[in-house]
């Protein structure tokens, strides 16, 4: 089968969605199909479109981001265009929107362009009320979580079925003793309101006005926009093995997401021993269970976030037996499953 997913842009730095795009692509690419991922400099074209273009490169530039793409798998070929039409898109038996920007390219694309399919990995609607406007198009919706795939069901459009996240053993594992871990904790920053870059800051101010040794390691794609307190580490684009060290090396990993689709950071710390402490955001809900595998708290609320990482830092006891519980549920999750019905669900859409 010939399968093409369509990116919003070419990808230069680290995105969640994109790295479960082409983590999924090589899973194919494997099994025997003809995948390509396109990624169009201007959208559908324009002036707008090439307006952000530019302003993105010029981003880039100041940001010492490389041109090159950051993503690539074996067997899977990467595509830039300029724009989304039907002569930039290579033939193919199915055309896998993967958000809401490009659900209107895809769903415009001539019929002979392939089954068309929508990958939803979050509901989009608090970036932009159009997003809900798409689950309207003429596409097969498939979803990353059982949370999203109700929200757009309860709105009136059926989802053929959901394709779980995971976390590969072979990247992100145990390396360091949970006993013993120094009272650090690592999280992720990003400037987007929804992500709750104000809940990290408070909740990491209130942790060293709490105890005074905590320490931090942030990770983040661009250099952050927000003050975060001079105690803490800041890492720009770490490369995996780095990411791995840093999850390893920390107590507890904080997740401060308003909402969140799933979850990545949370899952691949988890998998490297650090009790997770979240806000209720639905994402991590789809593979840790509150008061067991983590710490739920109020979105939002920087208080209790905080609170609740220092009380896991002060009893070792109680948060080894949290790491312990969140490593098994994250191991109840495969690429290679996860990967089989996605391949299941592309097949029973073309037929």
């Amino acid at each position: 089968m010939r399968i093409t997913f369509v990116l919003p842009a070419p990808v230069r730095i680290p995105m969640g969605g994109a790295a479960v795009v082409y983590r999924h692509a090589a899973g194919l690419a494997s099994r025997g199909h003809r995948v390509t991922v396109v990624g169009p400099r201007t959208g559908a074209g324009g002036l707008v479109g090439r307006a952000r273009a530019l302003a993105v490169r010029l981003r880039d530039r100041h940001h010492g981001v490389s041109a090159a793409p950051y993503y690539a798998a074996y067997g899977v070929e990467t595509l830039e265009v300029e724009a989304i039409r039907d002569a930039s898109i290579p033939q193919a038996d199915s055309v896998i929107a993967t958000g809401y920007q490009t659900a209107p390219w895809v769903a415009g694309l001539d019929e002979k362009a392939g089954e068309k399919l929508y990958f939803l990995q979050h509901d989009e609607r608090h970036l932009t009320p159009r997003a809900e406007e798409t689950w309207a198009l003429p596409m097969t919706r498939i979803a990353v979580a059982r949370w999203i795939a109700e929200t757009v069901e309860a709105a009136g459009f059926p989802v053929l079925g959901v394709v779980p996240n995971a976390v590969d053993p072979a990247d992100f594992a145990l390396d360091a003793p949970l006993m013993g871990r120094s009272p650090r904790v690592v999280a992720l920053y990003h400037r987007l309101p929804s992500k709750g870059p104000d809940t990290l800051v408070a909740a990491l101010n209130e942790m060293r006005h709490i105890r005074s040794d905590v320490e931090a390691d942030v990770i983040a794609a661009r250099p952050p926009s927000h003050a975060l307190p001079e105690w803490v580490r800041v890492h720009v684009r770490p490369d995996p093995a780095a990411l791995r060290a840093l999850y390893n090396g920390a107590a507890v990993v904080l997740h401060t997401s308003r909402l969140e689709g799933w979850g990545l950071v949370p899952m691949e710390a988890a998998a490297c021993g650090c009790a997770v402490v979240a806000t209720a955001s639905r994402g991590v809900a789809e593979f840790l269970r509150a008061g067991v595998s983590m710490r739920e708290v109020p979105v939002g609320d920087a208080g209790p976030l905080a609170e609740a990482a220092v009380s896991l830092l002060d009893d070792p006891d109680a948060r080894i037996r949290m790491a312990q519980a969140a490593m098994a549920d994250v191991a109840r999750f495969s690429w290679d499953a996860s990967t089989d019905t996605f391949e299941r669900l592309l097949l029973e859409a073309v037929r």
